[in-house]
């Protein structure tokens, strides 16, 4: 399900998903207590993130002693060649997923 269109005109849905996605990210969130499937969802979000600002880009691996930012790098690396719009309608997508799927209400602005 698409998350709704924000009552600020001036704001563009991938905006307006960035904001909401402040939401998803707590650190726990009732409706999904599984920590590895928030690891998983905060890293292919920051994935789409990247990927729908920067683009195409290779900063250098992360340490290796880090997996949430290796895996948050390998997610962000793996659009590679994706247009930005395409990962902001894939990030607006995304968030409007897991927001349903988490029960979270999706924030006005």
């Amino acid at each position: 399900m698409p998350p709704r269109r924000p009552s600020n005109p001036t704001q563009t849905p991938f905006t307006h998903a960035v904001t909401s996605a402040k939401s998803l990210l707590t650190p726990k969130i009732e409706s999904n207590p599984d920590p590895l499937q928030s690891i998983r969802d905060s890293t292919s979000l920051y994935g789409f993130y990247m990927q729908a600002t920067i683009g195409d880009y290779r900063p250098p691996f992360p340490s290796h002693q880090d997996i949430y930012e290796r895996t948050a790098w390998l997610k962000w690396m793996s659009h590679k060649g994706m247009s930005k719009a395409e990962a902001q309608k894939q990030y607006v997508e995304m968030v409007g997923r897991l927001m349903a799927e988490y029960g979270v209400d999706y924030v006005e602005v």
